[in-house]
């Protein structure tokens, strides 16, 4: 992919996965043209930054909770300009030609553009720079969410206790800053070389092994999110008091520690995952499973007032999202294996599809 040299520089040109496997089954697609939107409600977007994520690696290799069919586009969340709107869209909606945007999609963000229906894309300020947007949408929205669904009456968790499963993430470091900005007396869990790095953030830090923290925080906390999942949520939940909230928001260990061999099948991972989804959903008590995906699709409205919100909160630097790196299309491949190595850095890995070089940028954003 590195030494990839696009024909034209203005036609499409994107990342694909045509058979699962590591990161060498990452090839660079390039089209004859720019896209045009295929349907009258269509508009067509070209990408300023889109994420690279574990997920993205994941889906790659085949095995992870939400697949998407093969050929397969990684990123999942972009920031970008509207290039061209189809009749119906240009109508029926209030986005013009040359708008910023963003959006969740299942797949198609690390490329230069994207076709998709003009309501399920969401209004970005245009002040707000595009990769400072794209880790508020990607990563602080989905933690401000997840936060409100442990909400009480609307309250802020001033002197609350809250644990975050997995706090080195980009999501876990974006629900650490928002849990401190409230108030909270945030407790998390990651591997033991990211706690100095934690408790610098304000955060108490425990081993990410059960076992080891359980005995301390049994029964103690107000609010617990959960986006590991290392034993179907059990111990996330026995974690809380009689009144907290356990907050599920992914299952990555499911998958990232190996095959699972049961009942004489050699992986039975995707079953589990199934049993920890429906575990959260109908069985544990005081339990909610969050959904990121289908809360943009169900509530795009809230979903964009939350991203507002959070720009206006950057624009003030009463938060600071961190980038871990920033890279072009034909790097990605480099940075999904960082990822799966754990060599990135803190925070969110960009792509920029129209950039042609690789930049490690500052730690944070300083508006």
């Amino acid at each position: 992919m590195e030494g990839f040299v696009a024909k034209n520089p203005e036609h499409q040109l994107s990342v694909q996965v045509r058979i699962h496997g590591n990161v060498e089954k990452l090839e660079l697609q390039e089209l004859g043209c720019v896209p045009k939107p295929d349907k009258p409600s269509e508009v067509v977007i070209k990408i300023d930054c889109s994420t690279i994520t574990l997920q993205d690696c994941m889906i790659r290799r085949g095995k992870w909770y939400e697949m998407q069919k093969l050929p397969f586009v990684p990123g999942s969340d972009f920031i970008g300009t509207i290039h061209e709107m189809g009749k119906e869209a240009s109508k029926n909606s209030t986005f013009r030609v040359g708008d910023k945007v963003a959006a969740a999609v299942p797949s198609g963000g690390n490329a230069k553009y994207i076709t998709l229906p003009y309501n399920s894309i969401i209004r970005v300020p245009p002040e707000t720079d595009s990769v400072l947007a794209l880790c508020l949408s990607s990563m602080y929205v989905p933690a401000r969410e997840a936060l409100d669904l442990a909400r009480k009456m609307n309250t802020p968790f001033t002197g609350a206790n809250i644990l975050i499963i997995g706090g080195n993430g980009p999501s876990g470091l974006a629900s650490i800053e928002l849990a401190l900005l409230e108030g909270a007396n945030v407790f998390t869990t990651a591997d033991e070389r990211h706690h100095q790095y934690l408790s610098n953030l304000g955060a108490k830090c425990f081993p990410i092994d059960p076992n080891k923290w359980l005995p301390t925080l049994q029964g103690k906390m107000d609010v617990v999110l959960d986006s590991v999942c290392l034993d179907a949520f059990e111990s996330s939940n026995l974690a809380l008091n009689s009144a907290g909230t356990l907050v599920c928001t992914g299952m990555s260990a499911v998958y990232t520690q190996g095959q699972i061999r049961a009942y004489g099948m050699r992986d039975v991972r995707d079953y589990k995952a199934k049993y920890c989804q429906m575990r959260a959903k109908y069985i544990l008590s005081n339990t909610v499973y969050y959904d990121r995906m289908e809360r943009f699709e169900n509530a795009p409205n809230e979903y964009a007032q939350h991203l507002r919100y959070l720009c206006h909160l950057a624009s003030k630097d009463t938060i600071k999202p961190l980038v871990s790196s920033c890279t072009p299309l034909n790097s990605v491949a480099a940075t999904q294996r960082a990822i799966e190595h754990g060599d990135t850095t803190y925070g969110v890995c960009v792509c920029e599809p129209w950039s042609t070089k690789t930049e490690t940028p500052p730690s944070c954003f300083s508006m």
